[in-house]
């Protein structure tokens, strides 16, 4: 049930700012900016579990600072032995997938919206959709050698459906794999691979799926081919508009593609950039996100921080907006019915009662309002992970690697 707020609502009048030859790799760049500062809680009843902050009246922010928040539901998982527990996140029915990380991989456990436990599944990375979840599964036991699948869960976690997105293992020597959400619901696939006959040249292969986890093109677009034998990192995205990015390493430079909806070119780019340049890092591996943004470009989050953004259908980067900038540490999920973004915090930090901030910020980066998270007389911890799923539940884990959550129902939805 939507009640009235469980917190105090703080008001304020503060206003939110809102191919050239290779070569070898530019030395590393520093941070894109200095990070905002950190939010600092408003003074609240001493049993406030919420707090919310309206700290801009303009239109740009109308609709996007809720008025209430519902009880939070707890949720509680048992773990397999020597795993840490993660995030949560829901799907758009309300069910609730938490997370645990152990030497085999990232498993995942449903409940349903009263908080019951339901059925444990693996995979990773894990995307929502309108109803259940997508995901990506590498079976490096499979015959012959690893093998990727994408799987499509049932909203109570049942297996509803697999497909393979990598060749056979004896034909091509598989190099990597990514699995990105689109933001109208289903997922871009990104494979490279090295043909185990002739000349051994790479390619890239990519396809998309809808929110049932069924494949929306006949056959996998396949593009990038070169003589090159390996491909050490590569990551896809689709944008707000439908189009879809590929990024991928090619010696010290990155090679670049952009297809439509039905998998045709639409801009490409070769040895466009430094890949230190657009990483932060001249190391060969990297944790690679494209991120959607309002105005259908793609952020760029490299091992943890958002580093460079990719404006639609542009083959190089450019920097990131300043608001973003500012919290590139923080995660980002579109909020409120697309009406603005919520920015949600890294784990790990050191806070009182467990205290996190959630902004909101209009499509512009103009910061609108905040909801605060606490652990009334839980005392200090490291802060666990917060996420926002696609029906704008919004989930805390309670301390960083533990394995109990609080889910505000739909918080975030329109």
């Amino acid at each position: 049930m939507r009640t009235a707020l469980p917190a105090v609502l703080a008001l304020s009048l503060a206003c939110g700012g809102g191919g050239p030859a290779p070569a070898p790799p530019a030395a590393i760049p520093p941070p894109p900016g200095a990070p905002d500062p950190v939010p600092t809680p408003p003074s609240a009843a001493p049993s406030a579990a919420l707090t919310i902050e309206r700290l801009d009246a303009s239109g740009e922010c109308a609709g996007l600072v809720p008025d209430g928040a519902p009880e939070p539901v707890t949720l509680a998982r048992a773990a397999p032995a020597d795993a840490t527990c993660g995030a949560a996140l829901s799907d758009g029915t309300g069910q609730v997938a938490a997370s645990a990380r152990d030497a085999g991989g990232t498993s995942w456990q449903v409940f349903d919206p009263g908080g019951a436990p339901g059925r444990t599944f693996r995979a990773r990375p894990l995307l929502t959709q309108p109803s259940g979840w997508l995901g990506l599964v590498q079976d490096d036991a499979a015959p012959g050698g690893p093998a990727v699948r994408v799987v499509a869960l049932a909203s109570d976690g049942a297996a509803a459906g697999a497909e393979a997105v990598s060749s056979d293992p004896a034909l091509a020597v598989l190099r990597g794999a990514s699995l990105a959400g689109d933001p109208s619901g289903g997922a871009l696939a990104l494979v490279a691979d090295t043909a185990v006959a002739g000349n051994h040249w790479s390619a890239l292969h990519a396809q998309r799926f809808d929110a049932a986890g069924a494949p929306r093109w006949a056959e996998p677009a396949r593009f990038g081919a070169r003589s090159e034998s390996d491909v050490t990192f590569l990551v896809g995205g689709v944008s707000r508009g439908g189009e879809a990015l590929a990024v991928w390493q090619r010696s010290a430079w990155v090679d670049v593609a952009w297809l439509d909806g039905a998998g045709g070119a639409l801009a490409a780019g070769e040895l466009v950039e430094r890949s230190a340049d657009l990483t932060g890092s001249g190391a060969l591996r990297h944790e690679l996100e494209l991120v959607p943004l309002l105005d259908g470009a793609l952020a760029l989050r490299a091992d943890g921080a958002f580093r460079r953004v990719y404006p639609r259908l542009a083959t190089t980067s450019a920097p990131l907006p300043g608001w973003l900038a500012g919290r590139a540490g923080w995660s980002l999920r579109f909020t409120r019915g697309n009406a603005g973004y919520a920015l949600l915090p890294p784990p790990g930090a050191a806070a009182a009662d467990c205290a996190q901030a959630i902004e909101l910020r209009a499509p512009s980066g103009r910061l609108c309002g905040r909801i605060w998270l606490r652990r009334p007389g839980a005392g200090a911890c490291t802060t666990g992970a917060v996420d926002q799923g696609w029906d704008g539940t919004v989930s805390q884990q309670d301390a960083q690697g533990a394995c109990s959550w609080r889910v505000w129902p739909r918080l975030l939805a329109r």
